[in-house]
């Protein structure tokens, strides 16, 4: 009778084998026994239709551990992102309070706005130094902390020197965040880095949407401006706790391809452009989410209005700062979204100058939450697209940063020095005109087929 061999990892094909066993044959994954040829065909009808199923249930199990460790991933970069803009967005609809309050001009009062900013520039200098000698997961624990202590820090402050000290510390807990999550998220998800900087820049929006349309409620709640300030830093605690259960996820190692090119970035022109690119639109957003507000208040508005306005503009930031990095997911040339989004942003500030009054507002209001919403998260992105080595796109990110952010601070303190020299808005409008149209022209240098060459 001819033999044939089948796994007996099933107890009844095992019991039945046995009588008839003539030898035993193993591997490193499975015994077999020789059975005669009759059970044969009902061995197999038992065991071949398990080995799919099996297969199919591994599959299953596999890709629930995957989308369960990239919603935590995505969570924890929701929270951290949230805490990174109220500290800044609430100061706008209550300027005129503080102003009154504490007895400030324009230029004193732009020092709330304009230190966070600074601060973000100098310390994206040292983000990524830091990293290289401290651990990642405690450094955005500390930063976390920092954030957290300035904003609460608020609700006892009742001097210029002290809302200025707690501008430039929580700038300082910011920027370090802000220099490590893009070679972070490089780094952990390199086939979502689209998706994910998305929700990121989308979070980092929406804390300052959220902050911008209740710190005016709150403080006509309690009747104090410090508590709408100082409320945002109870999303602390929460982004603490987060990452102090997944940010180990976040801790995968950057790796270097190679030794690359050692050339100091403020060597390469692209570098300078991209710097200039970052910069000037992220002025943009300073300028809007601190001056906005003023503007309207002074044509009129209330608190509460402008508060409204502020928010809703911030809000259409959050939605394409997340809705576009996906839809340009499989396209790494930039370009037409740049053009859209940038030539969204001109419009509205042309419409603030030339025809702020009425209705009109919230038209202006869109577009530029549409526009400066996309801007953002492409002129983080761009930087990031120029090299596949997480650690080198990490530090031009951070170099982008660094500088850019320090022209943002100059472009809002510029706006505040014309308004107090000139006693209007409408040359910041002007000189953000300027601005957006030479980022148009630096667009259309970012062509990825050329970035190797220009950044290796």
């Amino acid at each position: 009778m001819r033999m044939t061999a089948i796994p007996t990892s099933l107890p009844v094909l095992q019991s039945l084998a046995l009588p008839w066993q003539r030898s035993v044959s193993c591997n490193a994954d499975d015994h077999f026994v020789t059975l005669p040829t009759e059970l044969r065909r009902c061995a197999a009808s038992v065991v071949h239709p398990l080995r799919p199923w099996s297969a199919f249930m591994t599959a299953v199990s596999t890709s629930h551990q995957h989308s369960a460790r990239y919603l935590s991933l995505y969570v924890l970069i929701m929270w951290v992102g949230l805490n990174l803009r109220p500290s800044i967005a609430a100061v706008g609809p209550l300027l005129d309070r503080i102003q009154h309050s504490l007895g400030m001009s324009y230029s004193q009062a732009s020092l709330l706005t304009t230190l966070p900013f600074v601060a973000m520039g100098l310390a994206c200098f040292q983000g990524m130094r830091l990293v290289r000698r401290f651990n990642r997961h405690r450094l955005i624990m500390l930063a976390l902390g920092l954030i957290t202590l300035a904003n609460l820090a608020r609700f006892w402050t009742d001097s210029l020197l002290g809302l200025a000290l707690t501008a430039l510390s929580g700038g300082v807990g910011i920027a370090v965040i802000q220099a490590l999550m893009p070679a972070l998220i490089k780094a952990t998800l390199p086939d979502r880095v689209s998706s994910a900087t998305g929700l990121y820049i989308g979070a980092i929006l929406g804390g300052g949407a959220l902050a911008s349309m209740m710190a005016a409620p709150l403080t006509n709640l309690l009747d104090s401006w410090h508590v709408g300030l100082a409320a945002w830093s109870l999303l602390g605690p929460l982004a603490l706790w987060q990452w102090h259960r997944h940010g180990g996820a976040m801790l995968s190692p950057v790796p270097r391809e190679g030794r690359g090119n050692n050339t100091a970035l403020h060597r390469l022109p692209r570098a300078w452009s991209l710097t200039l690119f970052f910069g000037f639109g992220t002025a943009g957003y300073a300028c809007v989410l601190a001056w906005l507000p003023p503007y309207y208040l002074t044509r009129g508005w209330s608190a509460g209005g402008v508060g409204w306005l502020l928010g809703y503009a911030t809000l259409l930031q959050v939605l394409a700062s997340v809705a576009l990095p996906w839809l340009m997911r499989y396209r790494i040339d930039r370009r037409p979204a740049l053009y859209g989004v940038v030539g969204a942003s001109l419009a509205g500030f042309m419409g603030l100058l030339m025809a702020p009054a009425g209705a009109a507002a919230w038209l202006w209001a869109t577009l530029l939450g549409l526009g400066i919403g996309g801007v953002f998260p492409l002129s983080v992105l761009v930087p990031m697209d120029h090299h596949r080595d997480p650690a080198r796109a990490g530090d031009l990110a951070a170099f982008v940063q660094g500088y850019g952010y320090l022209i943002a601070a100059a472009g809002t303190m510029g706006a505040a020095v014309a308004r107090d020299l000139l006693s209007g808005f409408g040359p910041a409008w002007l000189a953000l005109i300027i601005l957006f149209a030479w980022m148009l022209m630096i667009s259309t240098r970012f062509d990825p087929a050329r970035y190797s060459r220009l950044i290796d």
